[in-house]
């Protein structure tokens, strides 16, 4: 049991909201991550002195340490732990602040459960990439290290061969700048395929074998250390081999005699096959531009599901007003003034005791949308809205006038105004149809 707790994921949350602080915390539990939950920056600060976390969740805004605050003790005292900031739309300016200071993310507040859980896993996954990359890094490092030490220790030899042969077990040169004359030594041949070494046995065709790419590079650099520019020699350049293909090949060279001017006359160096080497070296590279990648395409996907989000929030808040304002409409025009009536046409003292009930229980019904009623829906008059429903439910203007003892003509005149309050004067358009419609 103990080694299943210390596989668990440690996050360490800061946040002066106590019912953030807490709800979090449960949810972050429930998700199997082992949560440590802490009310100020300064409370933060210290749990980091005493604890490693693998995230650190933290608040922007807090009174006595900020967000930032703790971000920079974190990245102080343990660069590898992933930090998510937490702010409100207000503070975004900050939130791009936290990223540049090596913030690994941030979620916008209100965040749903599943959104932090989602940030955690791209951190942690993020973090597992680096640290790959970085012992891939350290591998080079060392090899290079490596390398570097057996030259160092190599150039305290006295003996010129000795000193190439030992630098390299891939090759060396020797080159008489005054005669022309150079020397390549079999393993020199041997490292691109040949088994002669008449092969290649001076400076032109040794440089027929440079990539054309290369070959001004190289000739520069070579000239440059002859004429004492440069205290030695080492480029890194491709040459074709025997079987046609492209091998990298790392020389260094020394001048071991110089005339009074200061140019070379002998050079010795060494060949080294990196082919290898280089092929760590773009790996690397190609695993840290799929890192950057995915970061991007992360960060892509999230924005374009808070834009989704704010639509569907938007779009729920106006469904609501619109059907609070269809409630208190409803009530207030299509079911009180008949309850009223209800009440005056001679009820049982039981009866209008039900009446009184019914009336309290229709205010409490549509108290919560009586903020929000909107002006668009008292356009009518509350007769207008009872001939306006009768109308909807299908009734002719002499049933109409029947049912509230008003004369046939005074019905006319109220669906004259209906349709005029409802733009629809000029239009062809059944009003039994456009209040269906608009119901």
């Amino acid at each position: 049991m103990e080694n299943k707790r210390q596989l668990k994921t440690s996050i360490l949350f800061v946040d002066d909201e106590e019912v953030i602080r807490k709800s979090f915390t449960r949810e972050l539990l429930m998700e199997h991550f082992a949560v440590t939950a802490v009310a100020s920056g300064s409370e933060a600060i210290s749990a980091l002195e005493g604890t490693l976390y693998d995230v650190v969740i933290t608040d922007l805004m807090m009174p006595d340490i900020d967000g930032l605050g703790v971000l920079k003790a974190v990245k102080k005292q343990t660069p590898q732990t992933s930090v998510i900031i937490l702010t409100g739309y207000g503070d975004m300016r900050s939130a791009i602040d936290a990223l540049r200071l090596g913030a690994d993310d941030f979620a916008l507040k209100p965040c749903e459960i599943e959104e932090l859980v989602f940030r955690i896993r791209r951190c942690l996954e993020k973090r597992s990439l680096l640290q790959m990359l970085s012992s891939q890094n350290q591998l080079l490092e060392e090899e290079i290290s490596r390398r570097r030490l057996i030259e160092a220790q190599l150039l305290e030899s006295d003996n010129r061969f000795r000193l190439a042969l030992d630098a390299s077990s891939n090759g060396v040169w020797d080159r008489n700048v005054l005669t022309g004359e150079v020397y390549f030594g079999e393993n020199w041949h041997r490292t691109l395929g040949y088994d002669d070494t008449k092969a290649i046995n001076d400076i032109e065709s040794f440089e027929k074998l440079l990539h054309p790419e290369d070959r001004d590079r190289v000739l520069a650099l070579r000239e440059a250390h002859a004429s004492g520019q440069t205290p030695h020699y080492e480029t890194e350049f491709r040459m074709r081999n025997k079987t046609g293909d492209w091998q990298w090949i790392l020389s260094r060279g020394q001048a071991v005699a110089r005339d009074a001017q200061g140019r070379a006359l002998r050079i010795i160096g060494t060949h080294t096959d990196i082919t290898r080497l280089k092929a760590v070296e773009n790996e690397l590279q190609r695993a840290h531009t799929e890192l950057e990648q995915r970061v991007q395409e992360r960060t892509s996907e999230l924005y374009q599901a808070n834009i989704a989000l704010t639509v569907l929030l938007k779009k729920r808040e106006d469904d609501q007003k619109t059907m609070g304002e269809q409630v208190l409409a409803n009530a207030g025009y299509l079911v009180t003034p008949f309850l009223a009536r209800l009440k005056e046409s001679g009820l049982t003292e039981p009866q209008q005791v039900l009446a009184e009930i019914i009336q309290t229980n229709i205010n409490e019904l549509t108290a919560p949308f009586a903020n929000t009623f909107s002006t668009k829906l008292v356009r009518l008059t509350p007769a207008e809205i009872q001939v306006a429903n009768l109308v909807k439910l299908g009734k002719r203007t002499k049933e109409i006038a029947d049912i509230l003892h008003l004369s046939p003509g005074t019905i006319s005149i109220h669906r004259k105004n209906i349709r005029k309050k409802l733009e629809m004067t000029h239009q062809k358009t059944n009003l039994q149809t456009m209040l269906a419609m608009n119901q």
